[in-house]
């Protein structure tokens, strides 16, 4: 079991790695407590990774999980998701394909972070997009 700063430190490098060179601003992090932001935040309990998410005191989402790659995966997903929908609203396409770019933007960046979580990704958005 990895430390929080262990985590810290992988995370670290996929923001840079993102970032050619240059961890985003106020992305790929792993706070250990609540800034009541919304902000996810890590809890280790025993062997447990626990991801929450919290408003105003008020916690709206818990996740647990005993393996690193997962509390990764869901942590680089939150910087990966800021990342694609900055892209995606700055760049100038037609009306109504702000969803698509915003799509495919996270799928390419989870691809060059691992292929797996790419393919993880898609199926997510499969579950989205279906009826």
């Amino acid at each position: 079991m990895k430390s929080i700063e262990e985590l810290r430190s992988a995370l670290f490098v996929i923001g840079e790695r993102l970032g050619g060179g240059i961890r985003p601003n106020h992305y790929f992090i792993i706070p250990d407590k609540p800034d009541g932001l919304a902000t996810p935040w890590l809890e280790i309990n025993g062997k447990e990774y626990h991801f929450v998410i919290s408003e105003r005191g008020m916690e709206t989402e818990r996740k647990i999980t005993f393996s690193e790659d997962e509390i990764l995966y869901w942590f680089a997903d939150c910087g990966v998701r800021a990342l694609a929908s900055h892209y995606a609203a700055s760049t100038n396409y037609p009306a109504g394909r702000f969803r698509e770019t915003y799509f495919r933007k996270q799928f390419y960046l989870m691809l060059s972070i691992k292929p797996e979580w790419a393919t993880r990704k898609k199926k997510e958005f499969l579950t989205i997009i279906q009826p």
